[in-house]
């Protein structure tokens, strides 16, 4: 049933820094985003928003206790790290071919490329400090696949303590938590616009649901999970579709660029929110069925 072990104080701090060079990437894409109208020239670097995939993948990866996704976001990243570089190496040849045959133009194209240069470095820095971290949790994953094992191989006598379950349970809590004052940042924004089309509806009653979350995750109950499944499910569907749905609308207004990137985070915490439902529910399940047999 439950023989997984707890992470050590290694794996934590792994964790912790697998977010925070994904976050750095994440915050290098919007720095791209927001100078990039001010430079005239072409460039690549728009590459770099493949990190908007990426990153979130690797964060599901560092939350996840899974070995398998967090190898195949490792590969991910090293994909990142050659993209990166490829983009870093056409900067490099742009500059070294203006300074060999400089011209009138080529003061503002090497600024520009410079600027494009470090921005890649920066991340190709990241993405090499993130596939490390990869690397060594998916070898205590590995470990702990290993353990699971063999205590499930030596399993006899009483049904052994949830610890997974109340980590998990542990996890639904804080991600409630983190998501009720954006939710509420949302409703500031968009509730006058819910009176002209019903789909904003969706991620303001997120913030009800994250208050139901909130109450139940210290309750290891089936019913009380099934219904934030159902919950969570419906919510996300119709995140998912609102964001699509605006996708090609022009954004004239901060609050509606604002609000509009809050609805692609929810589509990815709902998808974290159910990964972790569904793993607790399965689990209290099996523990249920094992406790009658």
């Amino acid at each position: 049933m439950d023989f997984r072990p707890v992470d050590t104080l290694k794996t934590i701090s792994t964790r912790n820094l697998i977010r925070s060079y994904a976050l750095t990437n994440l915050f290098l894409v919007l720095i791209y985003s927001s100078i990039e109208p001010y430079f005239s020239g072409a460039n690549i670097s728009w590459i770099h928003q493949l990190h908007l995939i990426l990153q979130p993948l690797a964060i599901f990866a560092s939350i996840a206790d899974s070995s398998i996704l967090t190898g195949v976001t490792l590969i991910f990243s090293f994909s990142a790290i050659l993209f990166d570089g490829v983009v870093l190496w056409l900067n490099f040849i742009a500059v070294s071919r203006c300074i060999a045959e400089p011209s009138a133009t080529c003061f503002e194209m090497i600024f520009e490329k410079v600027v494009w240069g470090l921005l890649a470095f920066v991340h190709i820095f990241s993405d090499t400090m993130l596939s490390l971290r990869l690397i060594s949790l998916r070898t205590y994953l590995v470990k702990k696949d290993v353990n699971e094992k063999i205590a499930m191989q030596d399993y006899g006598g009483e049904p052994p303590i949830l610890k997974t379950v109340d980590v998990n349970c542990a996890k639904l809590r804080i991600l409630h938590v983190f998501l009720l004052p954006i939710g509420f940042l949302y409703a500031f924004f968009m509730l006058g616009r819910t009176f002209s089309n019903l789909l904003w509806l969706g991620a303001l009653f997120h913030v009800f649901v994250d208050l139901y979350g909130i109450s139940v995750s210290r309750v290891h109950d089936t019913w009380s999970l099934g219904i934030l499944m159902g919950l969570q499910l419906l919510i996300g569907s119709i995140n998912l579709f609102t964001v699509i749905y605006r996708i090609p609308e022009a954004r004239d207004t901060i609050s509606e660029d604002l609000s509009f990137h809050i609805s692609i985070f929810y589509v990815f915490a709902d998808c974290l929110l159910l990964y972790f439902i569904i793993s607790t529910f399965r689990m209290l399940q099996g523990f249920e069925k094992l406790k009658m047999s």
